[in-house]
């Protein structure tokens, strides 16, 4: 067995926690209420640029040629993504460019970029799949069950929902099990608890925005 159908048994229950959240059943059939929507693409927005900075530290790790392009094309690809959130969606809603993060995605970013820089880079990079991986599923699903041309969200489901993200998650993937064959057990637990670490961190990141998370003091 493949230690991505280890890892994805492992979190298989936090991921069907993931799909029940409020946020993303409203999202697939429409009715998540906009001010929750817009929180949470400000948030997200911040994210991917510290996901594009995980991914680049990532690559400066790599021995390996061909995984150092492959890299820097994945942080290439979140800012390009965190730009063209500014360039639509911030623009239509009037959102400021400075966002302040939220603990629960202060918690999230300061998880994948502590795990790229210090822990072996196999751990570092089974910590960074669940953001690809999860987020495809979810995004696969919401797809399944959006309410039609009608849902006000479509636009975004649909990019999350493409070819191109989905080759780059195959890719993913397929270069943790690759990291993952060639070392010994002890690191690959250590990649299913960071794995699973950053997954239940992603239902934070969904849950605070549903909940409009604020710093109490």
């Amino acid at each position: 067995m493949k230690w991505s159908d280890n890892a994805w048994e492992r979190v298989k229950p936090i991921y069907n926690k993931i799909l029940t959240m409020p946020f993303n059943t409203e999202l697939s059939n429409g009715t998540l209420p906009k001010e929750k929507f817009i929180f949470y693409l400000a948030q997200d927005a911040y994210y991917l640029l510290e996901f594009g900075r995980t991914l680049s530290t990532i690559s400066g790790r790599m021995q390996n040629a061909d995984l150092v392009m492959t890299f820097a094309g994945f942080s290439t690809g979140a800012i390009f993504a965190e730009r063209s959130l500014h360039q639509s969606y911030f623009v239509e809603f009037g959102l400021a460019s400075e966002v302040r993060a939220t603990p629960s995605t202060l918690l999230y970013t300061s998880y994948i970029l502590s795990q790229a820089a210090y822990a072996n880079v196999e751990v570092a990079v089974a910590a960074v799949l669940p953001c690809f991986w999860i987020y495809k599923a979810v995004g696969d699903h919401i797809f399944t069950q959006q309410n039609g041309n009608e849902n006000p969200y479509k636009r975004w489901i649909d990019m999350y929902a493409g070819v191109e993200f989905a080759t780059a998650v195959e890719k993913a993937i397929d270069i943790t099990d690759e990291l993952a064959a060639q070392t010994n057990a002890v690191t690959q637990q250590k990649m299913l608890d960071a794995f699973e670490m950053a997954t239940r961190l992603e239902w934070m990141f969904w849950d605070s925005a549903y909940e409009l998370e604020k710093w109490k003091i």
